[in-house]
C-alpha cells in the first residue's frame, strides 16, 4: 500500500469520526477531536505534496519531448520513412570490412592414417604368399576436406601403399565434390550428390577403407568377389532417403538409397578383379560403357540401445558394351549381394555390447569366348562372412570372423577362421593382434593346404579425422 493511498484512508476515516454523531450517553471529548483533526490536516498536505511533484515531473516530460520534436523536426503523422531517416542521421556509421572470409578458412582440415603390420607364420610357404614375415608400413592415407560453399564440401583421400622392396605406390583412392542439391538446386530435395572419384556404393565392406576394419584384413569374400582393393570409380553418386518414421516409444526406423553412375575402368587396372587376371595372362582389358551401382538399405530401431540393419546392393553394366579383352571378345560381370547389422548394448557407454554383421556376395561372369586367360562360358563364384564383436571395457574389443569363398576363374574356394582383439590407447592410436587359420580346396596342381599366421596390428593418426565407424563406441 503506497504513502498516498494511506494518507487517503486516514482522511476519510477521520471525516467519518468527525461528522457521525455521538452515541446516547456518550461525551465528546475535544481534545481527540483536535488530535484527529490535526491528523487530518497532515495528510491534506501529503497529498498536496503528491501533486505538486506529479506535476513537476509531467511538465520535465513535456520539455524533455519539445526539446526532442525541435531537434528532429516535427514531420508528418504518415511520414514514418522520414523520421527513420532522421533518427538514423546521427547515429555513427562503420566502416564496411574489406573482406568477410578470413585466410584460415581456406585451409582444409587435414587427418593423416598410417598402419603398420607385422606378419608372420607360414602363409608364404604354404599358399605362395609373399606377405609373410615382414613389418610393413602397409599404407598411409592423408584425408582433405573443406567446405568449398554454401551447399558443398571438397574431399580428397591420397593412399601411399607398400609395394615392396621398399617401393611405395600412390593413387588417388577418392576425390569428390559432396553437394547438397537443396542448397544448390533451392528446393526441398535432401538428396546428396557425390561427382568425382569414390567407392561405389555396393555392400557393406566395400565402403570401408583400410583403418576403418574391423579386422586387420578385408574378409576374403569381399577380397575374392570384389577384388583386393575393391570397387572404386568415377562418376556420380546419389544418396536419397526413401522413408522415416518414428513410433509412441521414440524409436524410429529409415530407408535410404545409394546409387551411382561410374566408369566401367575398376575392372581394368592391374589390381583390379579381372586386370588382375588379364595381366598375368599377357593381355589388356578395356572398359565400355557405363556401370550401375547402388544399395538400398533399411534401418530400425529394435530397443534405445539396440538396432539392426538390413542392406541389398547391385552392380552390373548398364549397356552391351562391358569389358572388351585386346584381340576380340567381351566379358560382361554382375554381382549381387546382401548384408545385415545388428548391435546391442548394455548401455549408452557401449561396454558388454555386441556387433554381429555379415554379408554374402555372389558373382556372375559372362566371358563368352574371349580369350584362352579367362574361361569360356559363364561362371558363378559366391562368397560369405560371419563376424561377432564383444566390447570388453572401454578400450577393449574381441572378436571371431568365420568366412568362406570361391575364386574366380578356377575352382578352388578358401575358409578362414579369424580371431582377433583389438585395444585403443586413445582416440590416436590403435593396436590389433589377429590370428588367421586359412584352408585351400579344390585348387589344381597340388595347390591345397592349410596354413596358419598372426597379425599384429599398429594403426594412428593425427590431425582431424573423422567419427569411428558405429560399431566402435568410443
Amino acid at each position: 500500500m503506497t504513502e498516498r493511498h494511506t494518507a487517503r484512508v486516514a482522511f476519510l476515516t477521520l471525516t467519518v469520526l468527525a461528522l457521525a454523531p455521538p452515541a446516547p450517553g456518550q461525551d465528546i471529548d475535544l481534545q481527540d477531536l483536535a488530535d484527529q483533526l490535526r491528523v487530518e490536516r497532515a495528510a491534506r498536505q501529503a497529498l498536496a505534496a503528491e501533486l505538486s511533484a506529479e506535476r513537476e515531473a509531467r511538465r520535465g516530460l513535456e520539455a524533455r519531448f519539445a526539446e526532442l520534436e525541435s531537434r528532429i523536426g516535427r514531420p508528418a503523422d504518415d511520414d514514418l520513412e522520414g523520421q527513420l531517416q532522421a533518427l538514423l542521421a546521427d547515429v555513427p556509421q562503420r566502416p564496411e570490412p574489406r573482406s568477410t572470409v578470413f585466410p584460415s578458412a581456406f585451409n582444409p582440415r587435414i587427418g593423416v592414417f598410417m598402419d603398420g603390420t607385422a606378419d608372420f607364420g607360414n602363409v608364404h610357404e604354404k599358399l605362395d604368399d609373399d606377405s609373410g614375415d615382414r613389418f610393413s608400413l602397409r599404407e598411409t592415407e592423408i584425408d582433405f576436406r573443406l567446405p568449398i560453399s554454401a551447399f558443398a564440401e571438397g574431399v580428397l583421400i591420397a593412399s601411399y601403399e607398400d609395394a615392396g622392396d621398399g617401393e611405395f605406390e600412390s593413387t588417388i583412392e577418392e576425390g569428390y565434390a559432396d553437394v547438397g542439391l537443396r542448397g544448390l538446386l533451392d528446393n526441398d530435395s535432401d538428396t546428396q550428390m557425390r561427382v568425382g572419384r569414390f567407392r561405389v556404393p555396393f555392400g557393406a565392406q566395400n565402403q570401408l577403407h583400410l583403418h576403418d576394419l574391423m579386422q586387420v584384413d578385408r574378409p576374403f569374400a569381399a577380397s575374392a568377389q570384389l577384388g583386393p582393393e575393391g570397387l572404386i570409380g568415377d562418376g556420380f553418386e546419389f544418396t536419397t532417403p526413401l522413408f522415416a518414421s518414428e513410433d509412441e516409444d521414440g524409436l524410429g526406423q529409415a530407408t535410404s538409397l545409394r546409387f551411382a553412375l561410374t566408369n566401367g575402368e575398376m575392372f581394368t587396372g592391374d589390381e583390379a578383379l579381372l586386370g588382375e587376371v588379364a595381366g598375368a595372362g599377357g593381355i589388356h582389358l578395356k572398359s565400355g560403357g557405363p556401370i550401375f551401382s547402388g544399395r538400398a538399405s533399411h534401418f530400425v530401431e529394435l530397443s534405445s540401445l539396440s538396432d539392426v540393419e538390413f542392406g541389398a546392393s547391385a552392380l552390373r553394366f548398364l549397356t552391351d558394351d562391358s569389358v572388351e579383352v585386346t584381340g576380340g571378345g567381351e566379358i560382361q560381370p554382375e554381382f549381387l549381394g546382401v548384408d545385415a547389422t545388428f548391435r546391442t548394448r548394455d548401455d549408452e557407454s557401449g561396454v558388454g555390447g555386441w556387433v554381429v554383421t555379415g554379408e554374402v556376395i555372389q558373382t556372375d561372369v559372362d566371358y563368352g569366348a574371349s580369350s584362352g586367360v579367362f574361361p569360356d562360358g559363364d561362371e558363378t563364384t559366391r562368397g560369405w562372412y560371419l563376424t561377432a564383436q564383444r566390447q570388453l571395457d572401454a578400450s577393449t574389443y574381441v572378436g571371431l570372423r568365420l568366412g568362406r569363398s570361391d575364386v574366380l576363374t578356377t575352382d578352388g574356394d578358401i575358409t578362414d577362421i579369424t580371431p582377433y582383439v583389438t585395444w585403443y590407447a586413445d582416440e590416436f592410436f590403435r593396436i590389433r593382434l589377429q590370428g588367421q587359420h586359412l584352408k585351400t580346396t579344390g585348387f589344381e596342381d597340388g595347390d591345397n593346404a592349410s596354413a596358419t599366421r598372426g597379425l599384429l596390428q599398429f594403426s594412428w593418426n593425427f590431425g582431424a579425422h573423422q567419427p569411428h565407424p558405429y560399431w566402435v563406441n568410443r
